[in-house]
């Protein structure tokens, strides 16, 4: 898997998918389709919410079609089917047996502080949401960075991925974390936390199968990518700023950093190998060499913001909301 492809910058919002593949690439994940478009079965509009659980009528088709949207009948997808196995497994290798190792470690970010996003945010119940979406990225103590997608590659032997589910909740207005990593295969669950706030998330990108409402505190909401590829999150009742990328990738050998930046992969196998952390909010990566040896290891990555730079790159790219 190729981790050397040139990163975008994530700066505009006309072109945060471009930015995704981009990242996909230099992970080693091709899927998703070409850049500023969205995969087959993207989601279509929909109208009113329905209970949690339950399916809301499709609204009206765009103006070339004279029929109602209707949902897509999705496919199974697990992390045993044979279409995710072909891709997660092209060799056919048995699951890896010998030593492995584990990799734990921070992502620090150096430089100029986080800009504001100048979003504005609900009072009162959105406790969370400026804490989580009103600075471009999010740093913690010791300047450990959020949100960040750490991953290996290029080892020998198949590590197959070990959870049905990637669990992500909602509280407060935010997410809990900004960046999700997702095997192929795993399904992606939303749960509410809040006691009183209903949300709509959707899975920009998926197949559309019915609207659903993650009620408070009910049952979680549950997606199926059905590719590897850059996807996102994001809430249909009137929360613009509730977003997290979603990476669907080819491997299970992945994590994202907490608010402290730090990462933990294990069942790594032993051997010399590619790990890279990368800043979605950013489009910036790091990439390191290293060899796992069976047991602990610890690998470091450090970011540098030069907000100059990064304002400049929102003028290439002709984001408006550039100085």
């Amino acid at each position: 898997m190729r981790i050397g492809e040139t990163i975008l910058a994530n700066a505009g919002a006309g072109w945060v998918r471009a930015a995704g593949l981009a990242l996909l690439g230099a992970v080693g994940c091709q899927g998703g389709s070409g850049a500023g478009s969205s995969p087959a079965g993207s989601a279509a509009t929909v109208g009113s919410a329905a209970p949690a659980g339950s399916a809301a009528p499709a609204a009206s088709a765009p103006a070339a079609a004279s029929a109602q949207a209707e949902p897509q009948r999705v496919p199974q997808i697990s992390l045993t089917s044979e279409d995710v196995l072909k891709v997660m497994n092209p060799k056919k290798q048995p699951p890896h047996s010998g030593p492995t190792g584990t990799l734990r470690g921070r992502v620090t970010i150096v430089g100029d502080p986080p800009p504001d996003t100048g979003l504005s945010f609900p009072v009162g119940k959105c406790g969370e949401a400026a804490a989580t979406y009103g600075r471009l990225f999010r740093v913690g103590q010791n300047n450990g960075l959020a949100d960040a997608l750490v991953t290996v590659v290029n080892y020998d032997g198949y590590v197959p991925e070990r959870e049905e589910t990637e669990k992500v909740t909602i509280h407060g207005c935010a997410f809990s974390s900004r960046t999700v990593a997702v095997s192929y295969g795993q399904r992606v669950e939303v749960a509410n936390l809040d006691r009183l706030e209903p949300y709509m998330p959707n899975l920009d990108g998926a197949p559309f199968t019915a609207v659903m409402v993650a009620m408070p505190q009910g049952d979680p909401v549950t997606f199926t990518p059905l590719q590897p590829g850059y996807y996102q999150l994001t809430d249909k009742l009137a929360k613009p700023f509730l977003k997290a990328d979603v990476f669907v990738l080819k491997y299970a050998t992945h994590d994202v950093t907490d608010l402290d930046g730090r990462y933990e992969i294990k069942g790594i196998p032993v051997g010399k190998v590619f790990s890279a952390a990368l800043l979605p909010a950013l489009g910036q990566d790091s990439k390191k060499q290293i060899e796992i040896k069976e047991g602990d290891n610890t690998l470091d990555f450090e970011l540098r913001f030069d907000l100059e730079k990064h304002n400049a790159k929102k003028r290439v790219k002709g984001d408006p909301a550039s100085p």
